[in-house]
């Protein structure tokens, strides 16, 4: 089992239960490459000669340590690096170097999931490489739904993000690391008055708003129920990435007369959305107001935790 890390308590004999020795033990027997300290990764700490200090040996361990390369050859969502570490992981003395190949997306399948996982449970001795040479894309937010004749329209949805890490963890960042756009609001219903011989007043339903940014695509907004007579609005369209979707256009009554609120467009990688089109609705002035667009995700959260030799494209929040 290796040796604790700095904050523990390292006696001498901690030493000699991990690589040996007879009693009575002293430092000066556990030089790297001696007779009791083989010369491999996880002894790397302690000298080979001159001065040696106790503090040499935190996180080292006399088992050979094992590098397990993980290649994401595919694209995949929800990528979780601990339980896809493979049979050959051992606690404590593994080097997990984990690559993700060029026009290779690793996405999100919902805004609370994780596009990409570096979680708690590997052992602190480890080590956890990260190199990204495609996409990691948090899941962008669902776009609003358009003003219906008897409901608001909706706000977008927050985008999700993109990678989570809890433990240590070494990213070159060669390609795109993004949050998911957040969706675009949905647009306001128009009510405009006129008297009973020009046909009355005229009504129109406002558009659906875009879905933001997104790998797998985004919903769009729907439409608010109870479709006014005339040209119908349309829903918003599909957040892709790197586009959000467009918001939909609002409704036209007959014979033209009032028009409905076009939707928000979603937001692109890293992107807020874009509130929907207000319009006039004299009996229920919330029914004119078009939905706020939704904010945009995290390209990552645990940023404490990692080293970015590379910092490459990143795109969204940080937490």
């Amino acid at each position: 089992m290796p040796i604790p890390g700095p904050g523990q308590s390292l006696p001498i004999t901690t030493i000699a239960t991990e690589f040996g020795g007879t009693v009575p033990h002293e430092i000066s027997e556990y030089y790297r490459g001696g007779a009791l300290v083989p010369n491999s990764p996880g002894t790397a700490t302690i000298p080979t000669s001159g001065t040696i200090a106790y503090s040499d040996f935190y996180n080292t361990s006399a088992t050979t340590r094992v590098a397990i390369p993980l290649v994401i050859s595919a694209s995949t969502d929800n990528y979780n690096v601990y339980t896809s570490r493979g049979p050959t992981y051992n606690p404590g003395n593994s080097d997990i170097t984990v690559t993700i190949n060029p026009g290779v997306t690793v996405g999100s399948s919902s805004t609370p999931a994780y596009a990409f996982s570096v979680p708690s449970e590997f052992s602190p001795a480890d080590t956890i490489t990260v190199i990204n040479n495609g996409l990691i894309q948090g899941k962008g937010g669902a776009g609003g739904r358009g003003t219906g004749s008897s409901s608001t329209s909706c706000a977008g949805a927050v985008g999700g993000n993109a990678i989570f890490v809890n433990r240590p963890t070494v990213i070159t960042n060669n390609g795109t690391v993004a949050a998911g756009g957040g969706g675009g609001g949905g647009g306001g219903a128009n009510f405009v008055p006129r008297p009973a011989k020009s046909g009355g007043p005229r009504y129109a339903l406002g558009g659906g708003g875009g879905g933001g940014a997104s790998a797998p695509p985004s919903a769009g907004g729907p439409l608010g129920p109870g479709p006014f007579p005339g040209t119908s609005a349309t829903v918003g369209g599909p957040g892709t990435s790197p586009a959000g979707g467009t918001g939909g256009t609002g409704g036209t009554s007959l014979p033209g007369v009032a028009i409905g609120g076009a939707g928000g467009a979603g937001g692109g990688r890293g992107a807020a959305g874009t509130a929907g089109t207000n319009r006039t609705y004299a009996p229920n002035p919330a029914l004119g107001l078009g939905g706020a667009g939704g904010a945009a995700g995290n390209y990552i959260v645990g940023n404490p935790f990692v080293t970015w030799p590379v910092t490459g494209t990143r795109q969204g929040g940080v937490a």
